[in-house]
């Protein structure tokens, strides 16, 4: 037993490799042998658990999220539309990888295979509610029509608020410079001199309040967010659902694209609530549960290499 529980390199031996460190031990043992020993002591080839990668933040976050919502009652996660994306990759069929391990042991370290966000082939987003299916969506990669349209309906839309943004920003300095003026005859005075620094220029950025998008590292942005799943998907969905459940709520992730201020301006339009879910946090949403049945029933036949016949499954 002391050469599997080691760490979660031993936890996958082969009974042949464990069979092999014991006979390093002074021990002649077969590898039959150590199979027998491991089932009747309990132990059984078990899939990795699969969970999140925490920092001390995110735990901080979960926690306080869980003291917020523990006196909820089933009717309260009723009006609530769970919303997620999971990545799906070329020739990747689940569960390859076992290990050793008791059944008390499925969360000890050395049975566990943490789960970061990282490169996949496709995205495939989808939603539902307590008793109704939404719809779902593959992200395509953006093409050069779709990043011009963009960078035309983003021209247009500054267009339309700068001169209101350029008010309210000069209404700031204004009130600023007013709260500085007796710091500024105080410091003058003291050095003889006004003090140095150039003065602040009207630009029309995200500070100031004009829709821009960054060049990120291929993600999806706010804006392909906003158009192709918010104001196209899920808020047509969560009206269709207000109309049984008023108190409907949208659930989402804390991903970049999805807690911008600019999505939360679309909610207020469009009048709906919306529920930030704490980060990396992947296994309090109940749509977890579906993207192991999905993947599942997708790999049954084995994987597949071609991208094509991935998405219609």
């Amino acid at each position: 037993m002391q050469v599997i529980v080691q760490n979660s390199t031993t936890r996958g031996f082969s009974c042949a490799t464990i069979a092999k460190e014991v006979r390093k031990r002074g021990h002649e043992v077969a590898a039959r042998t150590v199979w027998k020993v491991l089932t009747v002591a309990g132990y059984s080839q078990c899939k990795l658990t699969v969970k999140p990668g925490l920092n001390k933040l995110s735990k901080k976050e979960r926690l306080d999220w869980c003291l917020a919502h523990e006196n909820w009652e089933l009717e309260d996660w009723k009006n609530v539309i769970f919303s997620d994306e999971t990545a799906v990759q070329l020739g990747n069929a689940r569960g390859k990888r076992r290990v050793w391990r008791l059944p008390g042991e499925a969360y000890n370290k050395h049975c566990i295979r943490r789960r970061w966000k990282g490169f996949s082939e496709f995205m495939f987003w989808g939603c539902f509610s307590y008793d109704k299916r939404g719809p779902c969506h593959i992200w395509e990669k953006e093409t050069p029509q779709q990043k011009r349209d963009r960078k035309a309906d983003l021209e247009a839309r500054n267009s339309l608020i700068e001169k209101a943004n350029k008010q309210k920003w000069e209404k700031q300095q204004r009130k600023w410079e007013k709260q500085q003026r007796k710091w500024l005859r105080d410091w003058t005075k003291a050095h003889g001199r006004k003090p140095g620094g150039v003065r602040k220029v009207w630009k029309h950025n995200e500070e100031t309040g004009a829709f821009v998008v960054k060049n990120g590292r291929g993600g999806i942005n706010w804006y392909r967010y906003q158009k192709e799943i918010l104001i196209a998907k899920l808020l047509p969905f969560a009206q269709e659902c207000q109309k049984e459940r008023p108190e409907t709520i949208v659930q989402e992730d804390n991903a970049p694209a999805h807690k911008s201020h600019y999505q939360q301006e679309v909610y207020n339009l469009w009048k709906i609530m919306k529920m930030l879910w704490p980060s990396n946090s992947p296994d309090l949403n109940a749509i977890e549960r579906l993207w192991y049945h999905m993947k599942k029933e997708t790999t049954r036949r084995g994987p597949t290499n071609n991208r094509k016949k991935l998405r219609v499954r």
